[in-house]
């Protein structure tokens, strides 16, 4: 099979991917040798270097991928840019003294793009085991950063449990991000994959502001335009027939495909709560994931003990809208 056939891009020729992903060990062994030249200091110029060194083997996988390369050797080249960030956070912590620092800042397009889409390269290369160690360089010290978005805290229940995770309500990436959170907790596949067309009709242009935006254009910088995190949500809602995606370019509907074929082989990875996990907690109807005190909202003094498998409970009587169950952080048994 020649290039232009495998490719998964059209932007992508051959001869730039053979001289830039034959360039990158170079550049990495660069930046593992000395610090960055733009660091103030020589301390923050080895930060520097070790978050290019994560930036650049997370390129590598996004350029792997684009030119159509094999998907099962980056279910550990996925691990290998999470180790990377992880080496940078220490770095980070150390350079600013605060071991709460997120090493993607929510408020920058950039770094929330990039978080977002390697939490989708998690759920897709059956790589859950990842998803807590990208939490804990998210969350800081006890938690701080916990609930700073919504959107993070429904990945993260989907891969850790509601009762892990932490309440939020503000959305740091409205554009195009709303409408991937609106799919993501929407109760009937109809209006899950309306909310994913909405989103990723949107995405590319309204993450304009990002670097990478148009880099196929410039004539260097582009390793591919791609929705990860639209993938995960179509595996993690269970949507069956995702072909009314497949016409928007950016959607990895072949990473997709090789993560549902995939499933039984690392189904102790790919495991999915039976239940309708959200920030918010769990719907009404779902069932219990574990023995334990929840509460709702939707009702003062709710506080009570469910046992795994129970289903949870509607408050018919309530203007709160749909009755959400939520782990207590209070596990003691009341004394009568």
């Amino acid at each position: 099979m020649n290039f232009n056939s495998q490719r998964r891009q059209q932007f992508l020729d051959e001869m730039r991917y053979l001289e830039t992903i034959n360039e990158i060990p170079e550049i990495l062994e660069t930046f593992k040798q000395h610090p960055a030249e733009s660091g103030t200091t020589v301390d923050e110029g080895w930060m520097i270097s070790q978050r290019r060194i994560a930036a650049n083997l997370y390129e590598k996988l996004f350029l792997e991928y684009t030119a159509g390369e094999p998907i099962e050797p980056l279910r550990q080249e996925i691990e290998d840019v999470i180790n990377a960030y992880e080496i940078y956070a220490e770095r980070l912590w150390e350079h600013h003294k605060d071991r709460s620092e997120p090493i993607f800042d929510f408020v920058i397009s950039d770094d929330y793009a990039q978080l977002m889409q390697l939490i989708g390269l998690c759920f897709l290369l059956h790589r859950r085991d990842l998803l807590p160690r990208i939490a804990a360089v998210q969350d800081g010290v006890a938690g701080e950063n916990g609930g700073a978005d919504t959107l993070f805290e429904e990945f993260m229940c989907y891969a850790m449990g509601p009762e892990a995770r932490f309440q939020s309500n503000y959305l740091c990436g409205s554009k195009p991000y709303e409408s991937l959170f609106h799919a993501l907790t929407e109760q009937s596949p109809e209006s899950r994959l309306k909310e994913l067309n909405v989103y990723l009709k949107h995405w590319y242009k309204d993450l304009a502001g990002c670097a990478w935006h148009d880099s196929h254009k410039t004539g260097g910088g582009y390793y591919g335009y791609w929705s990860f995190e639209a993938g995960a949500a179509v595996i993690l809602l269970d949507i069956e027939d995702d072909t009314t995606l497949h016409k928007y370019l950016y959607y990895p509907k072949d990473l997709v495909a090789w993560c549902r074929a995939n499933t039984a082989e690392y189904s102790s990875e790919s495991k999915t709560p039976g239940v309708f996990a959200t920030a918010a907690g769990i719907a009404a109807g779902q069932s219990c994931p574990k023995s334990g005190w929840w509460f709702t909202p939707a009702l003062l003094n709710s506080r009570r003990y469910f046992q795994q498998g129970t289903r949870f409970p509607a408050i018919e009587a309530s203007d709160y809208g749909t009755t959400f169950w939520q782990w207590s952080t209070d596990q003691s048994t009341p004394v009568l």
